[in-house]
């Protein structure tokens, strides 16, 4: 057997909301190929495409998800993986506490509060119906049963303002800030499957084609092995000592979600939790400044919302470290 990992993130751009990293998992007998084309191994339960009727999960790259068709198929898809590993969260709070990766980092003691990150308020699911969840959970599931696989685990790695800053403060610039996030997740990938092969596709962070010294510094016990560090992919291996104990492998390409079924359910999973993020933000802003606008944290429009609740801010007394990234 082999763990086959994705791994993804959405939110890097923005200067407000949290960035999200997410990894989801599978189980499948051994494959030949680390990154096999699980859309045409699961045909007939899940597909590629966000639009259309059919009760099929749709799982594709978030960005193509929610253009089409806004944050519905991205609930559909996280939660519907989730209750095929056995998970139902009711709410935000159970959502994120059921996802957290065991070596994340939590919140500092000198963080400011954020008062609207009220999890446990925002009831899941919040855009789907929950029969067209558990119908998607139960297609996904009985396709992968009948090639002899599983769903694993999802885990959700959430950096809202204040834990975006520390970061960045403490590993030197944005970049590493998003590589200390994702080494969270490589490291609870390698924990939990420790006499397993795990084969593990991710985006490429920006234009990086290097990783092999983030990995030795992620893994200071283990040899990094570079397979290839090439224009079009770069791939490392990490052996384990002992007879029965299976390699960590790590393929990081640019736009894997298109080719990787894992890395589009966890690109999916990303936007999923961050749009509830951004969901409770605005809500506890519009309720205090009447006509507000809603934001998405990007670009100009970032600005304009910052402008606008510059008084609700005040009064309520939220520092910018609260609420702004500083980078």
């Amino acid at each position: 057997m082999a763990i086959l990992v994705g791994i993804d993130e959405a939110g890097y751009g923005p200067h407000l909301g949290p960035l999200v990293v997410s990894a989801a998992a599978v189980r499948l007998p051994a494959p030949p190929d680390p990154d096999p084309n699980l859309w045409g191994v699961l045909r007939g339960h899940v597909r590629k495409r966000p639009r259309g009727t059919s009760s099929r999960l749709a799982i594709c790259d978030s960005k193509d998800a929610y253009t089409a068709c806004g944050p519905g198929p991205l609930e559909r898809a996280t939660l519907a993986f989730l209750a095929a590993c056995g998970r139902t969260p009711a709410s935000l709070w159970a959502l994120v506490e059921a996802t957290r990766p065991p070596s994340a980092g939590g919140t500092a003691s000198d963080e400011p509060s954020c008062p609207w990150q009220e999890p446990a308020t925002l009831s899941l699911p919040q855009y789907q119906d929950a029969a067209s969840v558990t119908s998607a959970a139960e297609h996904l599931a009985r396709g992968l049963a009948h090639v002899g696989g599983a769903c694993e685990r999802l885990w959700i790695n959430v950096a809202p303002a204040a834990r975006f800053n520390r970061l960045v403060r403490t590993t030197g610039n944005k970049a590493a800030a998003l590589f200390a996030l994702t080494a969270d997740l490589l490291a609870a990938a390698h924990r939990r499957w420790p006499d397993e092969a795990i084969h593990i596709t991710m985006d490429r962070h920006g234009g990086r084609r290097y990783y092999a010294d983030l990995l030795a510094q992620a893994f200071p016990m283990h040899a990094v092995i570079t397979v290839d560090e090439s224009r079009g992919e770069s791939r490392y291996r990490l052996p384990r000592a002992g007879r029965r104990a299976g390699e960590m492998r790590l393929t990081i390409r640019e736009r894997c979600e298109q080719t990787s079924l894992p890395t589009a359910l966890a690109s999916m999973a990303a936007k999923y939790v961050r749009e509830l993020h951004m969901h409770q933000f605005n809500a506890y802003f519009r309720a205090k400044v009447p006509g507000l606008r809603p934001t998405a944290g990007y670009g100009r429009d970032a600005w304009r919302f910052l402008a606008e609740v510059d008084g609700a801010r005040r009064a309520d007394g939220v520092p910018d470290a609260a609420i702004l990234r500083c980078r």
